[in-house]
């Protein structure tokens, strides 16, 4: 009995070891991107290691009735946990050579702990917790110190009466090609299409940019990514411009953000103007579980079968809207976003992971990790073998999101507000799932995949049940939208319009609905150099598709171009060439003139940075000038 006492508590201090190193790692990459999870997850992660350990310890327990056998035992847990480490390691350049920290890790502070020991038993074991107190403490200390403090909030001014609630929902990762509503064949979105038979769909929408950060940060200002400056550059929003929870708290909303995508952070900026933010993210990992070792360990043995955080959040805005008192005294502006279509694929309840495909769940499994391990710097599969389940999985995500649409929505009818309610949906970026360059996943391309996605508005007071608007549009006049619709003056500092204008004037389409569509603001896109944040470069021969590059794309009807910081430009005619197959630069050298030049006047029109201006430069020409502050004070969005 005392071998297995004694293998028990070195297995424990061996997990115990083994997580504080996996901790203190991970704030690395926590610095790098100003987010991850919080104390709560990683308190659940020592707990499953330190369980994991001490199987591991008692399985150990004859090597301690041979001679150095406590020396032995070490080594064998050691050798124990770098193997199930090679078991689920995410193959990348960064994350495989970094799986043999913890198992030395616990080889190294146990042994010390021994040192230790022969001061007081209890030394090695109070050492050991206080440093991963330091390791769970120094995210938040380091975003304390780095953060720029947020302003005060002001006690709440009357909201107009009348004011109607505001729900806005990113459906993350969701391009418009793959729900019903955009015609697509499989049965994959019936929440949203009801919607969208209720409202407006806008069939042409464009992100303003291909992931999270500059997207989000774009529809919370009403501002490109090169003009706000929250991109891969550069990952922090800062105040210059306020934010749509912003102007609608200072007309008397209360705001919420409900989400467990970590990018829509404190960290990053992006929650000013919130009162409140949901924290599920921090304390359940979300989409992170695929970077963490032990819970990729579960999944690897079938113990594992959680969304993205996605129920969570549904869960906590039913919970929201029972709570709220049916005469509330004040309008809600609710931000909701939905993670559920995101890598890795597999990361689904099977009930939806299994729907449009009967793959065995350890092939699905491994394809979805491979895929994942491909979004950075490591192999990357074949299209051709992976292509048709990892579409699968993606549409069995999508149908999960849609699900948790239609509780939203649900949620709302239930308590009676649903048609008094401000009701919008769109998506930040959609998805590459091979067609381009045996690329899956999203970021370093402006193909159609990536940044054609979903829109639609509800309101039945003003919006016209099933409209459709076919004359393309940006998802950067969201904010400008909501506004308008809400009866709130917009702030000066917005680079597009409303979109309400096209919902009478537009919605057969033709040369009507292009020069109205027009007048709103340009359809355009942009990314910035994001192996500055991901320290990935890929070489592909694809010119869309460029590690190391800035792009920047612009619609003018069916005419779609696309600039390189180097100078290069590529042109596509989507009407006669919707893959964009055929670059039309040389082909059509007046056309392309045409669209160079309407890129320069967009460029100067909104004081936008040439691509290969430095950002900083790009960030000091869109200070705000004085009469535009005195305009944001008197409507007191700025102090």
């Amino acid at each position: 009995m005392g071998h297995l006492r004694r293998a028990l508590i070195l297995g424990l201090a061996f997990g115990l070891a083994a997580a504080t190193a996996e901790i203190w790692l991970n704030f690395i990459p926590f610095t790098q991107r100003r987010f991850g999870p919080g104390p709560g997850f990683y308190l659940e992660v020592t707990a499953l290691h330190l369980l994991v350990a001490g199987l591991i310890g008692l399985l150990g327990t004859p090597l301690l009735l041979i001679r150095f056998g406590t020396a032995l035992h070490l080594i064998a847990m050691s050798l124990a946990w770098f193997g199930l480490e090679q078991l689920v390691v995410l193959d990348t350049p960064m994350m495989k050579p970094m799986a043999i920290v913890p198992p030395i890790a616990g080889f190294v502070l146990v042994a010390l702990g021994f040192g230790l020991a022969r001061l007081h038993l209890a030394a090695p074991w109070v050492a050991g917790c206080a440093l991963l107190a330091a390791g769970l403490a120094a995210p938040q200390v380091y975003l304390a110190r780095t953060t720029p403090p947020a302003p005060e909030r002001a006690e709440l001014p009357p909201a107009r009466p009348g004011s109607p609630d505001v729900v806005l929902i990113v459906l993350d990762t969701v391009r418009a090609e793959s729900l019903g509503a955009y015609g697509y064949e499989r049965t994959t979105s019936p929440a949203f299409d009801a919607l969208a038979r209720e409202g407006a769909l806008f069939e042409d929408a464009t992100s303003p940019s291909t992931w999270s950060l500059p997207s989000h940060a774009s529809l919370f200002t009403g501002r490109w990514p090169s003009s706000h400056g929250a991109h891969a550059e550069n990952r922090f929003l800062d105040d210059r411009f306020p934010t749509l929870a912003q102007v609608l708290e200072a007309n008397g909303y209360e705001t919420y953000c409900i989400t467990a995508n970590a990018w829509i952070s404190d960290g990053l900026g992006l929650t000013r103007g919130f009162a409140f933010q949901d924290q599920s993210v921090k304390n359940e990992g979300g989409a992170g579980l695929g970077f963490s070792f032990i819970h990729r360990l579960m999944d690897r043995f079938g113990f594992l079968e959680a969304d993205k955080g996605g129920d969570v959040v549904a869960a906590s805005f039913e919970d929201w809207a029972r709570a709220r008192p049916a005469d509330a005294e004040r309008p809600a502006f609710v931000f909701l976003n939905f993670i559920e279509a995101h890598f890795p694929f597999h990361q689904l309840p099977h009930d939806v992971l299994f729907r449009f495909t009967d793959e065995p769940y350890a092939r699905l499994r491994q394809i979805s990790i491979d895929l994942l391990g491909a979004q950075f710097g490591g192999p990357a599969p074949p299209a051709s073998e992976v292509a048709e389940p990892t579409i699968a999985m993606y549409d069995g995500g999508v149908v999960h999101t849609d699900r948790l649409l239609g509780r939203v929505a649900d949620a709302l009818r239930e308590r009676g507000t649903l048609d008094d309610t401000v009701f919008v949906v769109l998506a930040d970026h959609g998805e590459i799932l091979g067609e381009h360059a045996e690329f899956f996943g999203h970021g370093p391309t402006l193909y159609q995949e990536v940044v054609g996605v979903p829109l639609l508005v509800r309101y039945p007071p003003k919006v016209p049940a099933g409209a459709r608007i076919v004359a393309p549009v940006s998802t950067l006049s969201a904010f400008a939208t909501i506004a308008e619709l809400a009866d709130i003056p917009p702030p000066p500092t917005l680079q597009a319009g409303s979109l309400t204008p096209l919902l009478v004037g537009g919605m057969g389409g033709g040369s009507e609905g292009a020069r109205i569509a027009s007048q709103i603001g340009p359809v355009m896109s942009e990314i910035h150099d994001r192996s500055a944040m991901s320290g990935v470069r890929r070489e592909r021969d694809d010119p869309q598709m460029r590690d190391g590059k800035r792009y920047r794309m612009l619609r003018d009807g069916n005419l779609k171009l696309v600039d390189m910081a180097n100078g290069d430009s590529l042109l596509y005619d989507l009407a006669t060439d919707p893959g964009e197959n055929r670059d039309l630069a040389q082909l059509e050298p007046e056309k392309l003139a045409a669209m160079e030049a309407r890129m320069r006047e967009v460029l100067a029109q909104y004081g936008l940075p040439e691509l290969d201006a430095d950002p900083a430069v790009g960030d000091a020409a869109a200070e705000l000038d004085e009469a535009t502050e005195e305009q944001l004070r008197a409507l007191g969005y700025i102090e």
